[in-house]
């Protein structure tokens, strides 16, 4: 497995290296590697720092206000994080007690927006500040979270061991200048990449088909679903899930902006991308691609991948192949599914270009702002979730209720995989952890994914599209940071660029504008800038790698 060097969450070494670096002022592990997702070392680690719950490192109760989407899993269980059985066991053990400020779900953008103009900053507001027009930087200078460098110093030993260990992550949650902006959502684990392309395991089996690999053992399989099992669109996709590095990467291209050899390049100018196009518009011409592939929604997606329509198909591990394994359980009970490694052109080759989660999720990620009073408690609340202790709540709960320890794994309780209520694992979790989806701590432990996929074709696509992840280190663009200025300009620049693009991936998908016209396609895109818009991501990547 090429990605073996992201050591296993509990390795005794890296707990050894973070605690020495808690225990040694100064000290830096730095083992961290030069690419762009840090290894896992220093993950969730008793830490020689009292916790919050300490008397040491706590006294009188305090109280914060704390801005945050309230997850959709999440909304159908509770009004408020509040209500989190999590929370409320955190506070037990910080004497924190937290007032959270919820955004409609589906309007937190705008919400955030209208936060921000208000004037009126809650003590933690949790967010992708990643997104932030002109990026972190501008949000401190706006006054909207505050530098968080000496803070982590001296309050968060769990973060700042982990940060010592780890100075690729570092990197990742500072700005240009390196002040660190956020207490971040981190990736741990081998999950990074929790979806990818399915198939129908059934069809490949009765057709004595093996799983394709390439383009070309791509183009039989569907031929095959198509003129044997009578699939009336063998490949189903949704236009939305095109922006996702699914097929392209088989060309040698990104989807969007990527890195070849260090220099930044924009796929869809790219010559391959030209080949990917052609691709595209055979199978759509030969009714291998869903002709509705444009229009269509997820339900109608959703709808053929389980009744017969089709054969693959792009899907989540968790969400999608959960759902249509147990939705034929009954009807279908030959129904069955296989996940497929990321494809490529020729046979033997490793993908390089696929979707996945960065170690440092950006989303979710905690900023205090200038209206805190306490912000050196809220550092070491915070850090609370960077310890084992805090992170064994965060994403089990507590023991007894929500998990049991066996020997030293724990184990999640009916509670969780087989709610009373009736409630899906994912929706137990939502209602009880906050472990699914990313918030400050860690997110992605191999011990929840372990549980939380409970179909072995779930357990074996979240190692088969995992496989390559370390290859993304050569292809895909850290999270870098333009500026104020450039990133006015990027906006301007690349509101034009996708709304052509996107009318032109149509027309050359469904045929309606020849592929002869992509050299004019290309040269209309330079007209609009894209050029500029690739010199801002140089820049911008240039200023990173001087973190």
């Amino acid at each position: 497995m090429a990605n073996n060097t992201r050591s296993p969450l509990w390795r005794k070494q890296a707990v050894m290296l973070v605690l020495a670096s808690a225990l040694i002022a100064g000290c830096s592990g730095n083992t961290g590697n030069n690419n762009n997702s840090a290894p896992n070392t220093g993950t969730p680690t008793n830490s020689a720092a009292p916790s919050p719950g300490d008397s040491s490192a706590s006294s009188e109760p305090i109280s914060l206000t704390y801005w945050t989407g309230l997850n959709a899993f999440a909304a159908r269980s509770l009004k408020e994080y509040g209500e989190s059985l999590f929370y409320q066991e955190l506070e037990k053990r910080t004497n924190v007690k937290v007032k959270f400020e919820h955004p409609a779900v589906g309007s937190e953008a705008e919400q955030f927006n209208l936060l921000i103009a208000s004037g009126k900053l809650p003590d933690v507001i949790e967010y992708n500040f990643t997104t932030y027009p002109g990026g972190p930087e501008k949000a401190i200078s706006d006054k909207v979270i505050i530098p968080l460098n000496d803070i982590v110093e001296q309050h968060a030993p769990n973060l700042k061991a982990y940060l010592d260990a780890n100075p690729e992550m570092k990197k990742e949650i500072s700005t240009d200048n390196g002040t660190i902006y956020a207490f971040p959502a981190l990736g741990t684990g081998n999950s990074n990449v929790s979806s990818g392309l399915v198939l129908r395991k059934d069809w490949l089996d009765e057709l004595g088909l093996g799983v394709p690999e390439t383009i070309e053992e791509w183009t039989n399989v569907l031929t095959q679903f198509k003129e044997k099992k009578g699939a009336k669109t063998p490949l189903t996709m949704t236009l939305a899930e095109f922006k996702s590095e699914r097929f392209n990467g088989a060309f040698g291209i990104g989807i969007g902006f990527y890195l070849d050899g260090g220099q930044v390049k924009y796929g869809p100018i790219e010559p391959g991308y030209k080949d990917y196009l052609t691709q595209l518009n055979a199978w759509y011409k030969d009714g291998l691609l869903d002709p509705d592939f444009a229009t269509q929604d997820g339900a109608a997606k959703d709808a053929k991948a389980t009744n017969g329509s089709a054969g693959a198909f792009p899907a989540f591990i968790g969400s999608a192949m959960g759902k249509y394994l147990t939705a034929n359980k009954d009807s279908n009970p030959a129904y069955d599914l296989v996940a497929a490694q990321h494809p490529v052109l020729n046979k033997g080759e490793e993908p390089r270009f696929f979707t996945a989660a960065y170690d440092y999720r950006g989303e979710n990620s905690a900023g205090i702002t200038p209206a805190n009073k306490n912000a050196e408690r809220t550092a070491a609340w915070l850090d609370y979730l960077y310890s084992e202790e805090g992170n064994l709540l965060k994403s089990f709960g507590v023991e007894g209720t929500t998990y049991t320890l066996e020997g030293d794994y724990p184990k999640y309780t009916d509670l969780i995989v087989n709610n009373p209520d009736g409630l899906s694992i994912g929706d137990a979790m939502a209602k009880y952890l906050r472990v699914s989806t990313p918030s400050p701590g860690f997110v992605g432990d191999d011990r929840y994914t372990e549980q939380y996929y409970s179909f072995d074709q779930q357990k074996h696509a979240v190692k088969l599209f995992n496989q390559y992840y370390d290859n993304l280190k050569d292809t895909r663009l850290p999270r870098v940071t333009p500026t104020v200025d450039e990133g006015q300009e990027l906006s301007s620049i690349m509101a034009e660029v996708n709304t052509y693009f996107e009318e032109m991936f149509m027309q050359f998908v469904m045929g309606a504008a020849p592929i002869a016209e992509f050299d004019g396609y290309t040269a209309q895109l330079k007209k609009m800038g894209i050029e500029r818009a690739i010199e801002i991501y140089q820049s911008a990547y240039e200023r990173y790698m001087k973190r």
